[in-house]
Order: C-alpha cells, then structure tokens, then sequence
C-alpha cells in the first residue's frame, strides 16, 4: 500500500499539485504532458494495455542528440475504438481509483494525449472515458478534461436496490410478480427462464443488430410495424379470426392493450362485469378507473349466463372482460356451444366483450376443436380480441396486440396518438423476426406438451394428496383446494409464516373466504407439496 501511496503522489505531482500544497517549477510544469503519461503508465497494476499493432506498452521516447534535429518518424496506425480495449482502460482507471492511486479531484491525462501515447484512436480512450463517467468515476468539465470524481469510491460499491413493496396487504399481488426464490416461485405467473430459453430470442437480436432499419429514426404508423400486423392477421387466420392488418394493433404487452380499451371507451360510475375469479389485474384496473365492477361466477365451460343476464337487466354493463381460453386463474375454456350464447346476450344488451387470449398459445392444436374465440364468431363486431407474446416468449419483453372492428379501431387510434404515439418498434421487429423466422410454433409446442406432461403429474400428486383440482389437460395453472368447502385461510396463514406465499382465490375474486389456490405446474415441485401437505396438518393438529 505504501508504494501505491507513493505511486499516487507521483501522478498527482505530474499534475501539478502535492499532498501537501506545494507546487512543481515553472520548468517542471512545461515538461508535464510527457511526466503525466509516463507516470501515468509505469504504476500500472494490471497488465499494461497494449495496441493490437505493437508488441509492447507505450515506450519511452527516445532521447535525441543534443542539438540534432530529430528524425520525423511515420505516426503509427490507430486502433479503431474496439470494445474490449475499451474495458480494459475502463478496468485500468477504475483499479487505480479504488485502490487509491488515483485520488478524488485528480486531472487524467487529456483524450488526445492518452491515444497518442497508446497508439490507439482518440474515439477509443473517448469513449473510455465517457463509460467512466457514466459509472461515476470520472467527472467531465468543459474545457479542462475528465477528473476523478469526488463519489468515486462509492460509484463501484453496491446498495440493496430500493424495490417496490407491492399493494396494500388486503389486495396484494406483488408475490405473483417477483419471487424471493427462497421458499418455491409456485405463486409466480410465468414460465421458468429454463423453459423458455434464450436461443431463439438472442438469435433475433443478432440479426436485430445486423440489420438496422432506418424505420427506427423516424416514427411509425399509430397501429405498430405493418410487417408485424401483417404477421399477427397470418397467424389469427390459423384460429378462426379474421382480422385484416389494419385492425390490427401492436402494444407493450397484454396489460398496455386492456389499459388502452379502458381508457379509450369507459367512463367513471360505469358498470362492467368481470368474471370471478378473475385476473387481478384486470380487476384492479377497472377499479383504478372509477368503474362499478360486477362479477359473474367462471364456470368449468364459462361464464354462468344465467346470473350474467341478470346482471344485465338490472345493472346495463358496457363490456364484459373475460378469457375464451385458458382462463386465468382456472385453465378452463369456453365451450362452442356457449360462446354462441354469450354473444346472443351481449347483443341484447347492447354490451361488448373484451377478450383476453394472453394464454391462448399455450392450448395444444388437438384442443382447438372444443373451444371457441370469440371474435372468430364475432367477426370483430362486438368483441375486442387481445393477445400477448409475455407467457411464452419472456415476460420482460412486453409485446401484445389488439384486433378489434373498425368501429372500435377508430377511437382507439385516436387514444394512442395522444397517449404513446407508438408502441416500440424494436420490439415489433423482434416478434416478427420470432413469428416469421425463430420457430415460434415449434416453440410452442414444445412448451404445451411440458405442461399436459407437468399438469398431469402434478394432478396425480394432489388426489393421492386428498386434495381436489380442475383438470383441464392444458395450460399453466391447476386451481386447487384442499377439499369441497375447506377454508384456505389457516392453510396459508400458516405458510406465510413460514415465507411461503400461494396464490390465493382472494386475489382473484371478492370472496371473503378463500377455497382455492392457483399452483404453477411449471413451478410446483414435491417440495413446495411437502410444505403445503405440512401446513395442513399443523392446521389439522390446533
């Protein structure tokens, strides 16, 4: 430590400044440029940086003869800026930083005289720099150059990152979003990393990446990327839908196309029906719209009909929100038969229907023939048809798609002018190149025949269990209880305890006594049975 000490006040006096205030002669300061650099490099602790056209670091100048004129010699070739050279330099300063050779408030030698004494490009050591500064360890001031900055010694340190603690506790959901990992991710709303795989993704950014388009410096029509639309009308063809490009719109994800319909066609104080249980976040955003929700009970065919014209007559619902296939929380999806039902009812009423297909590609092609889209009956008259890449590409993406009828299109360009513009066009290419050249179907498949295999073992499981289940051979979810009429609340007061969180039937429906659980089967494994199987028991002994 004492020769780095020492090391440092070599570079500090090649500066032109002392520990102690003093201050180099006027000779000294005249000779700085060429001290600085050769101070600079001679208390290098890494390696020395060395230029792909030399062998060795920056060598001294050679001394001339006294009075002899030097010989001009050809400057050698600049390395164009290169990546890992750039790290290597950021890597450099950043050592000396933190082990105190370099101090707070000290002057790094200038871009141009850093480059020319490694033999690289000026853009090289630039942008070095610049990745410096953005890490906080470098300072820019106009006109005099980059210095160490004064939070230098913190900028590499790391804080626990400040997290979002969730809703309140009587409607909190945060634990279907993220997950501790400590006590089983069950809870969670996604498909394991593992699953879903990163080929297939990571190869559609490198040809991203390979082949900017000039469509992204420029904005781009309100709908989304028309190759894409005209991707996602290919791909609604091949179950029943017949939407044209134009009634089509791209959107970051499931959630972002709901929140648009919302805004665009409903009104605080009016009455919607959702089903229950239903998605959470449907229902909360419909509540943080000032709208009246009512809900009509989710049947293992869909919704009841029965208590939804009641509904109807007494209450005059605009729309309904509700999930043809693969529902959520349940797994179950509406039948033929009362898909045609459900629009005869709408149109008498004069309501319209939201649907959200945000599973609907996880439903194998032999299940097609017993279910039902709605807007392939509908024909985009009434129903707005929303579906999502977030379940089976990756839930950070955030790209999805509404169809909807030219009547609803209208008003639901105008809302998005004035709302986002545009939905990103990086991601819209990126699903293209997915949909049109990365395999999406075949991926697919593959992800529906691991959950029927991991849905069907899981189900065994639970009956030998005693437990109770709707088997729907398809999907993520199992919607599980512990026995016709058995209160859940001990079950999961009691895992809580023990930090580990289920989804509970509380956050998907207004009932004030819980019987259900929603179980990932992607994510439920015998140990997080084990912990539930122990949980009621201890329940059992009080």
């Amino acid at each position: 430590m004492a020769e780095l000490r020492q090391r440092g006040a070599l570079v500090r006096a090649a500066c032109g400044t002392f520990p102690y205030g003093g201050s180099l002669s006027s000779s000294m300061r005249r000779a700085r440029p060429t001290l600085v650099l050769a101070v600079y490099h001679s208390c290098a602790l890494p390696p020395p940086i060395s230029c792909p056209h030399t062998r060795h670091s920056m060598p001294a100048p050679p001394a001339s003869k006294t009075g002899a004129k030097p010989k001009r010699k050809a400057a050698p070739p600049t390395a164009r800026a290169s990546g890992p050279l750039i790290d290597r330099i950021f890597d450099d300063v950043r050592s000396r930083i933190e082990q105190q050779v370099l101090e707070p408030g000290e002057r790094l030698p200038s871009v141009r005289a850093m480059a020319a004494s490694m033999a690289i490009s000026n853009e090289t050591v630039l942008r070095a720099y610049d990745k410096l500064t953005a890490a906080g360890y470098l300072q820019a001031r106009r006109g005099s150059g980059f210095y160490v900055s004064p939070q230098a010694r913190q900028a590499g340190k790391s804080f626990p990152a400040g997290r979002w603690a969730g809703p309140p506790a009587f409607c909190s959901w945060n634990h279907l979003l993220h997950s501790d990992h400590a006590h089983g991710d069950s809870a969670l709303g996604t498909l394991p990393a593992e699953w879903l795989g990163t080929e297939a993704l990571a190869e559609a950014l490198r040809a991203l990446a390979a082949r900017p388009r000039r469509s992204l410096f420029e904005y781009s029509d309100v709908r989304g990327w028309l190759p894409l639309r005209e991707a996602l009308s290919a791909k609604l063809r091949t179950v029943g839908i017949g939407a044209a490009a134009d009634q089509i719109m791209t959107t970051a994800g499931a959630t972002d196309a709901l929140d648009l319909v919302v805004w665009s066609f409903l009104y605080q104080g009016q009455y919607v029906v959702v089903e229950e249980p239903a998605p959470f976040i449907h229902t909360q955003r419909l509540l943080a719209s000032g709208l009246w929700v009512l809900r009509v009970r989710r049947l293992h065919d869909g919704p009841d009909l029965e208590q939804l014209a009641e509904l109807c007559e007494k209450y005059q619902p605009k729309a309904l929100f509700c999930s043809a296939v693969l529902h959520n929380p349940t797994s179950t999806s509406l039948s033929p038969r009362k898909a045609h039902q459900l629009l005869k009812l709408a149109e008498q009423h004069d309501m319209w229907i939201v649907d959200d297909d945000t599973y609907g590609d996880l439903l194998p092609r032999s299940e097609l023939g017993s279910v039902t889209r709605l807007a392939a009956l509908d024909h985009l008259e009434r129903v707005i048809h929303i579906g999502s890449f977030s379940k089976t590409v990756a839930p950070g993406l955030r790209a999805g798609f509404l169809a909807a009828g030219n009547q609803h299109m209208e008003r639901l360009l105008l809302m998005r002018s004035v709302r986002s513009i545009q939905s990103s066009l990086l991601t819209d290419q990126l699903v293209h190149h997915l949909l049109t050249e990365g395999g999406y179907e075949q991926h697919c498949e593959k992800l529906q025949k691991k959950l029927a295999a991991s849905g069907k073992a899981l189900m065994t499981k639970i009956r030998a269990r005693g437990w109770q289940a709707v088997e729907t051979g398809a999907g993520m979810y199992l919607w599980m209880s512990f026995g016709e009429g058995v209160d859940a609340r001990p079950v999961l007061d009691a895992l809580r305890a023990d930090g580990v969180m289920l989804a509970s039937e509380s956050t998907f429906s207004s009932s004030a006594v819980p019987h259900h659980v929603r179980l990932n089967v992607a994510r439920t494994d015998d140990a997080m049975l084990d912990r539930i199987a122990a949980a009621v028991a201890r329940v059992a002994a009080h």
